[in-house]
């Protein structure tokens, strides 16, 4: 399964999503291809407007070695400087954006997340964490000029994520000095509630990665929510703390507003006695929300400090059920 995702975050306050992806979740275990893609607008009032369309293959065009994703009509190509991302209107909701990217694309590591020891699953992951956003997004029957900061990212994986990985975090953030990337990825209880604490920090000006970790990370959750729809604990207030090389960042992350929702009943369409009673044996509730948040940046190096706060988008993927062993508990301390 391949994605390209983008997102981005208006000068106007407008947050927009696209991603086309080469499979629809809720038919992931058929061996053919479902090409499709979603696209999420949150205008500046906080209404949401929503658009999934669903592609024949025999209508797409995906090429190796470059970026040049056609879906009839709609459209995700670049050459890792400049991005046009279009989605021709479907019940009125499309856009027409180009992405020209800032700073040097990010890969923690390898760029390789393997589970087992033999390395046959595996996810990957590669970013363009920073970008000037221009174009126009359509809905509520008008067309809107935007500019703002957005982000891209090409993953990548063959091995089903619900198979292999309990929960991840994942997000962005563009401050005025630097940009951070975030993928905390907790394994299941087959690799050990394993986790992979992904953080990388962007120098703005020079456009260099300053700071990564791939490793060590102490994560503490201040505040938790009994989320209403899928009805599972989520993090409401957290806190990141990562340490190396002489340089310590604290990165705490509160959510301000949910942008999306989807438990089983709309990621699967329909979850019947069957479907319930195979979840229950792999131990999986899987569900899925976007986040509008506040973050706050803080570099501590040698006897300096330095601090950032801002908005940011991130996700949180909850593919088990709820599990003490796989770190999702409220700090007490």
């Amino acid at each position: 399964m391949e994605n390209w995702y983008f997102d981005s975050i208006m000068e106007d306050g407008t947050k927009a999503v696209v991603v086309f992806l080469t499979s629809s979740s809720e038919k992931r275990h058929l061996a053919e291809d479902y090409p499709n893609l979603r696209i999420q607008i949150t205008d500046p009032s906080g209404q949401h407007h929503e658009s999934f369309i669903e592609v024949p293959a025999a209508d797409c065009e995906i090429r190796k070695g470059e970026c040049h994703v056609q879906m009839g009509p709609h459209s995700f190509i670049g050459d890792l400087v400049d991005y046009r991302i279009k989605v021709e209107p479907v019940s009125g909701i499309g856009c027409d954006l180009h992405l020209q990217v800032l700073v040097k694309p990010f890969r923690p590591g390898t760029g390789y997340v393997a589970f087992g020891d033999d390395e046959a699953k595996e996810y990957t992951w590669i970013c363009f964490p920073r970008g000037r956003v221009t174009g126009s997004l359509t809905y509520a029957g008008k067309t809107h000029d935007v500019t703002g900061m957005g982000y891209h990212d090409h993953q990548f994986h063959n091995v089903d994520s619900m198979t292999t990985i309990h929960h991840w975090l994942w997000g962005r953030q563009s401050l005025d000095d630097y940009t951070v990337v975030i993928f905390d990825i907790v394994a299941n209880e087959k690799y050990g509630f394993k986790r992979v604490p992904i953080f990388g920090l962007i120098d703005n000006t020079s456009g260099e990665a300053v700071f990564q970790n791939t490793d060590h990370a102490v994560c503490s959750i201040k505040e938790m929510y009994l989320e209403p729809e899928t009805q599972k604990p989520h993090p409401k207030l957290l806190t990141y703390t990562y340490e190396h090389s002489g340089k310590k960042i604290d990165y705490t992350i509160r959510w301000k507003q949910e942008i999306e929702v989807r438990s089983s009943k709309n990621i699967f369409d329909v979850v019947d006695e069957e479907t319930k009673k195979r979840f229950d044996q792999m131990n999986l509730d899987p569900s899925y929300i976007r986040y509008v948040a506040e973050a706050e940046l803080v570099i501590t190096e040698h006897d300096e400090i330095k601090r950032a706060r801002g908005d940011m988008i991130y996700e949180f993927a909850y593919f088990g059920k709820p599990d003490k062993r796989a770190h999702i508990e409220l700090d007490e301390g």
